[in-house]
């Protein structure tokens, strides 16, 4: 599962878009500690695991795509479409892609939030 979880972090956070790095950059520094001090409710992982399961898919969908592109620019648009995939499927899920990183973030720090979510995991 912290492997699941760390493949699908980088995979998420490589592939950020630049309308993201943009809105990132205008939420600025209040946005961040937000983020740092956000209490994660039962509820946004029980979301998280659901938006999991779906960036999963997604990057399943791509990685082969993606590895037989025939050069950078078309790696890009593949890399371009995964990402806006990614992003429908954590939103749909009821979280914020900022939340979903955050939650990714916290994981590889925190081993009881990292047990929680190999339990909510193997419920699914």
């Amino acid at each position: 599962m912290q492997k699941t979880i760390i493949a699908l972090a980088t995979v998420f956070a490589l592939g950020s878009t630049a309308a993201m790095a943009q809105e990132q950059q205008a939420q600025g520094n209040m946005a961040q500690q937000q983020q740092q001090t956000q209490e994660i409710t039962e509820g946004m992982l029980v979301k998280f695991v659901s938006a999991m399961e779906e960036v999963q898919g997604v990057t399943e969908k791509y990685r082969e795509k993606f590895q037989n592109a025939e050069n950078q620019e078309e790696a890009r648009g593949i890399q371009q479409s995964a990402q806006e995939e990614m992003i429908a499927a954590v939103e749909d899920a009821g979280l914020t892609p900022q939340e979903y990183n955050m939650i990714i973030q916290q994981a590889q720090n925190d081993e009881e939030l990292r047990a929680r979510l190999e339990e909510l995991t193997s419920d699914s």
